[in-house]
């Protein structure tokens, strides 16, 4: 394996990517950070139970994307009422947007600009105009790129913003309660999160940065207290954490405290999965191929992680009800088995033993969404080595 992966990292061809992928080049290519590593926080055992009937995907559609993607979200762009896909292009520094046909395939695919080094993107309404935008993180020259939508599947030419060093996650939501979006990047380099607070007028003021763990490599936004007031949480690759930062309601945020994940995390989403009404948290962990859940306590803290085993190299994660029991699922992309590993949720906090769905090479983030107008939750993963996007159609029976 190490021969393989040593050849994917050769085709990161741009010296800043480096910057991000730096720990994962050395675990993978110089054996730097052994991926069997520390063994993972002691957790209770998983739920073997399915929690619904049993999870079934199927590759649906396959499209070509640009160079190396490495983001993937989901949005109706040309209002038509089918979900659309847009991915973060890190080798052309571009986005491509996918136009759903209604069917889990593609009826086109366009290139907008982003920024050189185009690493993350989220799909927001960020102007308050009822179009869905697009806001990509760029590693190469650490800005942020505001693509704003016309609803018509045509964006404007973006706008570019500062944020922290090494820029490696970003989430929209309200943090100062003005009901405009506002930003947060998770800063790899920078052992930070910045906050990008909306201007009112279409612009963001100078990030403020907020110190997090070790090697932020996402991040999230939900009221994790109960307060009303948005809070964030990064997942910290190098200290084996999520940072939770609460909240003022004003723009402003408390220290961070640190709470336990697993091995590596290279991703964070946040959903209840135990339906008692809190907010919880998942990571995809990259040293110690697992997932793993830490459920709130709806005062900003979180219990030790819940560690499942997932496919090897594990970076990026989708939560949602796959079965349509009315429990929150999870999905991982596996970077380096090239498959998905797909979790159902028992509505207590357990989820069943992974099972594994083929993608393509280098699947490296995921997204979920009802791609083909079934009302089920398909699974779309960027592959960043394939240079693709599959489409993986929910076929679970029972629905």
């Amino acid at each position: 394996m190490a021969q393989r992966t040593t050849a994917r990292h050769a085709r990161n061809s741009s010296a800043a990517v480096i910057v991000f992928t730096a720990a994962l080049a050395a675990t993978a290519c110089t054996g730097g950070s052994d991926k069997s590593g520390q063994p993972p926080p002691s957790a209770p055992p998983a739920s073997t139970a399915p929690a619904g009937p049993g999870l079934s995907f199927t590759a649906a559609a396959s499209s070509p994307v640009g160079d190396n993607p490495r983001a993937i979200s989901a949005a109706d762009f040309d209002g038509d009422g089918v979900l659309d896909l847009v991915t973060a292009n890190l080798g052309p520094g571009d986005a491509s947007v996918l136009f759903g046909d209604g069917q889990g395939g593609f009826r086109e695919v366009t290139t907008i600009p982003a920024g050189p080094a185009a690493l993350r993107n989220v799909t927001a309404d960020v102007n308050a105009d009822g179009f869905m935008d697009v806001v990509t993180i760029n590693v190469s020259d650490e800005t942020v790129t505001v693509q704003r939508g016309d609803g018509k599947g045509g964006f404007t030419e973006p706008t570019v913003h500062a944020t922290g060093d090494g820029p490696s996650g970003v989430t929209a939501a309200d943090f100062d309660g003005d009901g405009n979006l506002d930003l947060a990047t998770a800063n790899y380099d920078g052992d930070n999160v910045s906050v990008l607070l909306a201007d009112g007028a279409g612009g963001f003021a100078a990030p403020v940065h907020l110190p997090a763990g070790n090697g932020p490599a996402d991040i999230v936004a939900a009221d994790f207290n109960g307060d009303g007031r948005i809070d964030l949480a990064s997942g910290n690759h190098h200290s084996d954490d999520a940072s939770i930062l609460l909240g003022n309601g004003d723009g402003t945020f408390a220290p961070a405290v640190s709470a336990a994940a697993g091995n590596g995390p290279h991703g964070i989403v946040a959903a209840d999965f135990d339906g008692d009404g809190n907010v919880d948290l998942a990571t995809p962990d990259y040293e110690g191929d697992t997932v793993s859940v830490l459920l709130g306590d709806g005062e900003g803290g979180f219990a030790a992680p819940l560690v499942m085993p997932a496919g090897d190299g594990p970076t990026g994660i989708a939560a949602a009800d796959l079965d349509g029991d009315g429990d929150i699922d999870l999905a991982s992309a596996n970077f380096e088995s090239d498959d998905v590993s797909v979790f159902a949720g028992d509505g207590r906090g357990g989820f069943a033993a992974a099972i594994a769905v083929p993608a393509a090479d280098g699947p490296i983030k995921i997204v979920a969404g009802d791609l083909d107008g079934d009302g089920k939750a398909d699974l779309a993963v960027a592959n960043s080595h394939d240079d693709n996007v599959v489409v993986l159609r929910n076929t679970t029976a029972g629905r």
